[in-house]
């Protein structure tokens, strides 16, 4: 535990009230429970009005150490670390448990981790001992309140003007409990840009489902448009960013063309009429895919196997194969950003699929859900940090008067509905 001596010349906190700038200001006791006192302080103005007690606009908690690793130079026991007023945790706990839930981590887990962490356990109240919890409602409140603050010196303004930039989604299905079956309950928009040669999540965000609307509303959120888009050949995506970029050159995702035609191919199959001829094409669809040299025998043949449904696939979506073949360029001569399929950005949204796949029954508040998903965004662009996200934190609460300007658990939806299904 840290030094308790008293010293009345290491008081460097200031009366918050103008008027009593530049007056004497002394230690004067602590208030809270032992372990997690906050300092007292007496003003004794210098213009003389009557002494007073205050407290620093964001208290500090009593240090637990007399010497702080980050800082490396000790410490006494006013000085361990800030809290916003009436909130029991510490600025940089919840900021560790915000970097926690971005990587992750479900709001059990790291709700548990934080009461560890900071020694704030509930009381029984039969035995008045310490009980352990693992209920995940604290680290939520924290998401919703301060996952904002932490996000914006990261929010990007506009869309990438150089490059491409790829679009894709994450469907999560649940199981219907009317029919038993599963269904596709939300899904989540994803785009990334190039920075700097590497892929960047731009914009992440929930919505119901994946009408051209909806994906109208998450391309208009920012401004500008990107030179080039790289997406999937979805009616409601394809409009959309044809309507919010109508300058931008459309690339239709090849490794999503390729797998469309090897399920068609895979479905036709299964029909003894045709099995032969797919067999002996589907081999064949991977290469066909490298360019005109073994495309062009590829579809000769398909089309002399007399099948309908295929032949009818390449008529539509192989001529856009055929186009897009004329517009890549060469392999050597093309840049990192101009990629053929929107595979670069699978590395940044896997984990959010992994991490949000197994809590998406419990996900039905569209806002508190994209709040989560700006941490999981950071986390995916490595520009998660305890330091600076306690850092911003601090400085937030210190301009909205050392409390939060949004009360806890205000996002909510209307009693048995749900804005996210």
């Amino acid at each position: 535990m840290a030094t308790t001596a008293k010293s009345w010349s290491k008081a460097q906190a200031a009366c918050p009230r103008r008027e009593h700038a530049g007056a004497r200001v002394r230690f004067d006791g602590h208030y809270g429970k032992p372990g997690h006192r906050r300092q007292l302080y007496r003003c004794l103005p210098a213009n003389g009005d009557r002494p007073h007690r205050f407290t620093e606009l964001l208290p500090r908690e009593e240090a637990w150490h007399d010497a702080c690793e980050n800082c490396e130079r000790p410490v006494h026991l006013h000085e361990g670390p800030h809290a916003a007023r009436r909130y029991q945790f510490v600025a940089r706990g919840i900021a560790e448990a915000l970097v926690a839930v971005g990587a992750g981590a479900s709001y059990r887990q790291a709700g548990l981790a934080a009461r560890e962490r900071a020694r704030r356990w509930r009381i029984d109240p039969a035995t008045g001992e310490p009980r352990m919890t693992r209920h995940g409602q604290l680290v939520g409140d924290w998401v919703e309140v301060f996952a904002p603050v932490v996000f914006e010196p990261h929010r990007p303004c506009a869309w990438p003007t150089t490059g491409s930039l790829l679009l894709d989604d994450l469907p999560f299905s649940v199981r219907d409990p009317d029919t038993g079956r599963f269904r596709i309950a939300f899904r989540v928009f994803c785009a990334a840009g190039f920075e700097r040669g590497r892929p960047k999540l731009w914009r992440v965000e929930a919505f119901p489902d994946a009408s051209q609307a909806n994906w109208e509303a998450f391309l208009r959120a920012l401004e500008g448009a990107p030179s080039r888009v790289v997406c999937d050949n979805h009616y409601g995506l394809n409009g959309a960013v044809r309507a919010a970029f109508p300058t931008s050159e459309l690339y239709l995702c090849e490794w999503h063309l390729r797998h469309a035609l090897e399920r068609l191919m895979a479905k036709i199959r299964q029909s003894d009429e045709h099995r032969g001829a797919i067999d002996a094409l589907l081999p064949r669809v991977e290469a066909a895919f490298t360019g005109p040299a073994f495309w062009e025998p590829f579809v000769r043949d398909a089309h002399a196997a007399d099948i309908p449904r295929l032949s009818d696939w390449l008529e539509g979506a192989g001529r856009i194969v055929e186009d897009q073949f004329r517009r890549r360029g060469p392999r050597g001569l093309r840049p990192t950003e101009t990629p053929l399929s929107t595979s670069p950005m699978d590395g940044l949204i896997a984990p959010i699929r992994d991490a949000l796949q197994p809590r998406r029954y419990g996900l039905r508040n569209r806002e508190r859900t994209n709040r989560l998903l700006l941490l999981m965004q950071m986390h995916g662009n490595r520009q998660a940090d305890p330091l600076a996200y306690a850092k911003g934190i601090r400085a937030w609460l210190e301009a909205n008067g050392g409390r939060p300007r949004l009360a806890r658990r205000a996002v909510t939806d209307p009693s048995g509905q749900s804005s996210l299904r």
